[in-house]
């Protein structure tokens, strides 16, 4: 689970909302590395409609997929908040509302106190395993990691959709700048890979509030993630 800029489950919200948040903030920063970010939660468009297409368990049950979460279960309360499934045999298909997935089901305005698995995707490249190392970590009784794992950088593949007005205003202001079309790389041509933005370097967001876990780098990894691919490969060879 992922996607709270504050860390603590309770943060988050809509592209929509987001934009709105700046647009009414007080502060007229540039980037908000260096100011204080605007409270979220007061925005009118802080949450997207729980629709779209409901997630089969089969479907749950596989490896790498994106999936919308509601805050609590409560309908109607899609924020920046997701998940990606681990593994292949994972307890969600037991905690998902009915109806569907393979049979095009959608989600609907009925509440039966479970959570509803809406679809946003699949992880379409996994070459490194980062996927079977986070689901090797270390957790507390919360279910969040001792090691501070954090992504630094995803690629989106296919974006069915356009972004919102004032999209440009805010990638500003988060410090994000955006390669111009002009600007063409031979190895991204090669490939057919689009140019990624350059996003600001900071390891913690400034909305976050909870506490600093351990840094999550090479000395840290076998201490959090149990072992890592070159231990496992000894002792298969042992074995």
């Amino acid at each position: 689970q992922m996607g709270d800029p504050q860390g603590d489950g309770t943060g988050g919200c809509s592209i929509f909302g987001l934009i709105d948040s700046y647009k009414n903030h007080s502060d007229d920063a540039t980037t908000s590395s260096c100011r204080s970010p605007p409270d979220v939660t007061q925005s009118q468009r802080r949450f997207l409609q729980s629709q779209g297409r409901l997630l089969s368990p089969d479907e749950l049950n596989q490896k790498g997929v994106v999936i919308a979460m509601e805050m609590g279960n409560v309908p109607h309360t899609i924020g920046s908040q997701f998940l990606i499934t681990l593994s292949e045999n994972n307890s969600l298909k037991d905690l998902t509302a009915g109806g569907g997935g393979g049979n095009g089901g959608a989600a609907d305005d009925e509440n039966d106190g479970k959570a509803k698995h809406i679809s946003l995707g699949t992880i379409a490249e996994d070459s490194q395993n980062i996927l079977s190392k986070l689901n090797r970590a270390y957790c507390d009784d919360d279910g969040r990691p001792f090691a501070d794992i954090r992504i630094q950088r995803a690629l989106v593949i296919h974006d069915p959709f356009e972004d919102p007005p004032g999209m440009d205003d805010l990638l500003k202001r988060r410090g994000v700048v955006t390669t111009g079309d002009d600007v063409k790389l031979e190895n991204d041509i090669k490939e057919g890979y689009p140019l990624a933005p350059q996003s600001p370097a900071y390891d913690r967001p400034p909305e976050e509030i909870v506490n600093v876990r351990i840094q999550a780098d090479d000395t840290t990894l076998f201490a959090t993630a149990g072992w890592d691919d070159n231990d496992t490969a000894l002792r298969e060879y042992e074995d």
